[in-house]
């Protein structure tokens, strides 16, 4: 029997070791399951600098535009791990709120996201009254942008002439991003030409995002509404800077120069909710003349 001692014992020990590598190959293929501790780092690293150390909204760079209090309601949808997740991954297009898809694993946003879902649910909710302002945004399906300093952009029409923001200070300017194939965003430019006339310290500017000559967008514009003026950015920047992802989009421009509000989507520019916005933020004693 001690003869087969020795070859028993080897067989043993090598069994011992595939094990072994079995399960170290196993737990190698399966990710990391989120923890807390990962979440509040990732979150400390990420987000504490505008949402606060414990989400209340009072980062060190919160900025004008204050970031949301998780704690607070109503949310703008439901406060789930699932929603919280897809927001982290794509942000919130014309808000402060980046996307980060690209820059962290699925792994990271579910640590993320559960430590973010714990900061909304780990105190009683309070009920945010939201001021006059915020309720007209929200009422009229805008983004709320106030304070941010709107991109750089130059437009050129089919006259040559140029248009910056800086020619539009002291009337309320709306910049509708637009495309020749798009069926709602020409329905929209009749109504906007119809506010234009009505609310003299209004402005709107058309402007072209598959036409980078200013005659072609303008030759597709009178198509629809002979009298509106195509704009184009020759530059080819202002589509990223002002982060043009669907059609129509437009940007609202207080008459000190500083954005408003952004919206995306086919709008009724005539809808009762839309023109108190507008006439909210229209010039009191609009100066005369036209761009």
């Amino acid at each position: 029997m001690s003869r087969w001692r020795l070859p028993l014992l080897a067989l043993a020990v090598a069994s011992l070791l595939a094990g072994v590598g079995w399960g170290v190959g196993r737990w190698r293929e399966t990710p990391l399951a989120p923890t807390s501790s990962t979440g509040a780092l990732l979150y400390q690293v990420h987000c504490a600098s505008c949402h606060g150390p414990e989400g209340r909204g009072d980062g060190s760079m919160a900025g004008n535009q204050r970031p949301r209090d998780f704690a607070a309601r109503p949310w703008r949808f439901e406060p789930t791990p699932d929603s919280i997740k897809h927001v982290t991954r794509v942000g919130i297009p014309g808000a402060a709120m980046p996307a980060f898809g690209s820059s962290l694993s699925a792994t990271d946003i579910d640590a993320l996201a559960e430590h973010v879902h714990h900061l909304a649910t780990q105190s009683p909710a309070k009920e945010e009254v939201p001021s006059e302002n915020e309720r007209l945004l929200r009422d009229a399906g805008f983004t709320d942008l106030r304070g941010a300093q709107p991109p750089p952009l130059t437009l050129t029409t089919s006259a040559g002439k140029t248009i910056t923001l800086a020619d539009l200070r002291s009337k309320l300017a709306i910049l509708h991003f637009w495309g020749t194939g798009c069926v709602h965003c020409v329905k929209e430019i009749p109504p906007l030409q119809q506010l234009e006339k009505s609310r003299p310290g209004l402005v709107c500017l058309h402007v072209c995002t598959d036409e980078d000559v200013p005659a072609a967008a303008q030759k597709s514009l009178d198509r629809f509404a002979k009298d509106a003026v195509a704009c184009t950015d020759t530059t080819g920047l202002g589509l990223a800077r002002y982060e043009i992802h669907a059609l129509p989009t437009a940007w609202l421009i207080a008459p000190d120069g500083k954005a408003i509000a952004k919206s995306t989507g086919a709008r009724d520019w005539q809808s009762p909710a839309v023109l108190k916005l507008l006439d909210r933020w229209l010039p009191k004693e609009p100066v005369a003349g036209s761009r």
